[in-house]
């Protein structure tokens, strides 16, 4: 994603790890520094989400964060996803320490009602 008045890249967000027997799919995004806490994670998710159940007819979409990182729960559930679950030592950062992530899904037929 970019500013529109700039240009400038703040933003990557991405559909993934799709599945063609459920239609199920994965979404993830990472925001620079200086663009959190702005709205801007609200709104392409909220971009996105819409694209892949209007356009895409997909399922269900499904994204995970790092428990350390609650700011992102806020942009999940802010646009209707819900929490299905935690897993345990999910990812491994540059310290090389092991990080819990709480799992989200929403549905496309719950997503029509958002």
């Amino acid at each position: 994603m970019e500013l529109k008045s700039t240009g400038e890249l703040i933003e990557a967000i991405d559909l993934f790890n799709f599945d063609s027997l459920t239609e199920n799919c994965e979404v993830g995004y990472a925001i620079g520094f200086n663009w959190w806490n702005k709205g801007y994670g609200t709104e392409a998710l909220g971009a996105v989400l819409d694209f892949g159940f209007k356009k895409m007819n997909i399922h269900k979409i499904s994204a995970a964060h790092n428990i350390d990182n609650p700011a992102s729960g806020i942009i999940v559930r802010k646009n209707g996803m819900e929490q299905e679950g935690m897993v345990r030592h999910m990812i491994r950062n540059a310290k090389n320490q092991y990080k819990d992530c709480a799992i989200y899904g929403l549905l496309q037929e719950d997503y029509v009602k958002v």
